[in-house]
């Protein structure tokens, strides 16, 4: 009889229909619903005399299920020598492990099967089935087994009956008595001393080579004491695969290839060895059962340890090949910044020339208006437009009302404001005047604001320029020592080399009076920059950013703070890592040289940077030492 276990009848039907048409009646074949029905199915066969040679398990409709539907079947004793198949289309059989490891499961199917992989199946069973169990009766399965398969069969029950019976209380062959590496040899040396007479042993001193790549291996070595190397050949040189891997047996492996060495074996300490022809090695195995177990045990140790070794060359040629890709990328960005840098060195001499040359004529700019304008009130409009403080709001727009009251007339007092009018008795006396007094004073006051603003914009850039000349002279930190380095000075230079990030950030400067610094002044801008673009990274260029400097104990503490998500607590001390960054709040590996650099430079200036962080709150502090460096 045989059962197929399934909880949908359709899938069910299907296979017992295909098992029909391959059995052609020489089996009865029988669908049930999990493992009570099956076993109920089994022992009435067991009672009307018959036996079940094979069990096929659906674990689709749940692989819980199907493993328990196994492992009970597996228990039960008119059914636990069934031949049990999987029947699935799943791609992990991790949820039957437990049945696996019980030994409960024999084979499987997956789904769709084809019925000439399903023929086969059945009949390897079967035929396994029906030699352990069942030997008198394979003659009844002769149409299912053809000739060759059923003189196999036959054969295998000749070697079973004249095979003897295994101990299942004893050791295992391949495990044996508990014994340590050391143990182990020290019973392989016994063993050839029995059985070869007391083989000779050989001593070599360190860097003799026993073995050598690719050469003809006559024996083996048992390495009594000392340590050997095993290295391959590579274009880089000699590369060590294993030394403390090795074990106590070299050169045997290499018989697998075709005698030819694998790998140089090179003394690394005095060795004690016994040298093993393959023809000791063959007679000794003859002479002591013990040895052929024993030998593959020291083996099977030693490969595993080989084998944990090849696994930590994969994971340092996988680390070495990531950290040259990481190199590749740094030494590109390098040679991108470089040339940037010696752009923007260019740009800047270009720049630094006209702008001072502009600024030199906008300053003359107002004398030559008095020059070729032969009317000193206009001279003299100008040059008061261009010394006149700001007027705050709230006095411009009282002096306003103030005026439109005077004269009775709003959009006059407008035109007055706008012409640089500061008081009534002023206005008043305008009034009077005539028309073009009013048109020549609004002129007069037009010129003087773009003179101003020629002078502002003139004045930026070249503050610009000059921030950018000092971040280009120190960008590698290597800039001369200077005894005066003003802190906020640096500070607002690197502000204003990221003022395009800030139209949306609310910057506050918190400044103290602090003494100068002794200090590379490129390097400390260049720390600057890299704690203002982590901040703005870390907002998104939104959001709040503080900058703090204070005084301290012979020290000077500067503080740049953002209102971000925050650093985890369990990174907050790698952040200063090379190539260890967290942007956009993830925890990432990249160039991330930042912070790393920025230490470097705080350090090599006897001070210290830390960093504190919450969500919504993110600080670090640099503290430097007036006296920094020499």
């Amino acid at each position: 009889m045989i059962l197929v276990v399934d909880a949908n009848h359709i899938n069910g039907t299907e296979l017992c229909s295909d098992l029909e048409d391959l059995l052609a009646g020489l089996a009865d074949i029988t669908l049930v619903h999990g493992a009570d029905e099956a076993i109920r199915a089994a022992d009435s066969i067991h009672a009307a005399g018959g036996f079940v040679p094979l069990a096929l398990v659906d674990l689709d409709f749940d692989a819980h299920r199907g493993a328990d539907v196994v492992i009970a079947l597996h228990a039960h004793p008119h059914v636990r020598n069934a031949r049990t198949v999987l029947v699935t289309s799943r791609a992990s059989l991790r949820d039957v492990n437990k049945a696996l490891q019980l030994g409960a499961v024999n084979g499987m199917i997956t789904r769709p099967w084809t019925n000439v992989g399903l023929g086969r199946l059945v009949e390897a069973q079967l035929a396994t089935y029906l030699v352990e169990h069942a030997p008198e009766r394979l003659g009844e399965f002769g149409d299912l087994l053809d000739d060759e398969d059923l003189s196999a069969a036959l054969t295998r029950v000749e070697q079973q009956r004249a095979a003897p019976a295994i101990d299942t209380a004893g050791a295992h062959p391949l495990l044996g008595e508990p014994m340590d590496d050391d143990e182990m040899t020290r019973r392989l040396i016994e063993l050839l001393d029995r059985a070869l007479g007391h083989p000779a042993r050989m001593r070599v001193g360190p860097d003799t080579i026993m073995i050598e790549e690719g050469e003809d291996v006559g024996g083996i070595y048992v390495v009594i004491d000392g340590a050997v190397r095993l290295t391959s050949h590579t274009q880089a040189g000699h590369k060590v695969m294993h030394e403390e891997s090795t074990g106590a047996i070299v050169g045997l492996l290499s018989l697998a290839s075709h005698r030819r060495a694998l790998l140089r074996c090179r003394a690394v300490t005095d060795v004690r060895a016994i040298p093993i022809t393959l023809d000791q090695l063959a007679k000794a195995l003859t002479i002591e059962p013990e040895l052929g177990g024993l030998l593959t045990r020291i083996l099977i140790s030693s490969l595993a340890r080989r084998l944990r070794r090849s696994e930590e060359l994969q994971l340092e040629l996988d680390e070495s090949l990531a950290a040259l890709s990481e190199a590749r990328a740094q030494l590109v960005a390098g040679a991108r910044f470089t040339a940037l840098g010696e752009m923007a060195a260019g740009m800047a001499h270009e720049l630094n020339n006209p702008t001072a040359a502009l600024i030199r004529s906008v300053d003359h700019l107002a004398d030559d208006v008095g020059a070729v304008v032969d009317d000193p009130s206009v001279t003299a409009a100008v040059q008061r437009q261009l010394d006149a403080p700001a007027i705050p709001s709230s006095e411009l727009r009282a002096l306003r009302r103030s005026i439109a009251d005077a004269v009775d007339d709003r959009a006059l007092a407008d035109r007055m404001i706008g012409a640089g009018v500061t008081s009534t008795e002023e206005a008043l006396a305008l009034a009077d005047a005539d028309a073009d007094q009013l048109r020549r004073l609004e002129a007069s006051t037009q010129l003087a604001e773009t003179i101003r603003n020629i002078t502002g914009v003139a004045g930026r850039i070249q503050s610009l320029v000059g921030s950018l000349r000092a971040y280009v002279r120190g960008d590698d930190g290597r800039g001369d020592i200077q005894p005066d380095v003003e802190i906020t000075t640096g500070i607002d230079d690197a502000l204003r080399m990221v003022s395009h990030r800030l139209d949306q950030v609310e910057v506050q400067r918190d400044y103290e009076a602090v003494p100068a610094l002794s200090a590379r002044p490129g390097a400390l801008q260049q720390v600057w920059s890299n704690l203002l673009i982590n901040a703005l990274d870390a907002i998104h260029d939104k959001g709040q950013l503080w900058v703090r400097v204070r005084a301290a104990d012979a020290a000077v503490m500067v503080q740049v703070a953002d209102n971000g998500p925050g650093i985890a607590p369990n990174v907050q001390s790698r952040i200063f890592e090379p190539r260890f960054t967290t942007k956009d709040g993830r925890v990432q590996f990249g160039l991330g040289l930042g912070l790393s650099i920025s230490r470097q430079i705080v350090e090599e200036h006897h001070g210290t940077i830390d960093v504190e962080s919450r969500p919504g709150h993110t600080v670090f502090t640099v503290v430097l030492p007036v006296e920094g460096v020499e």
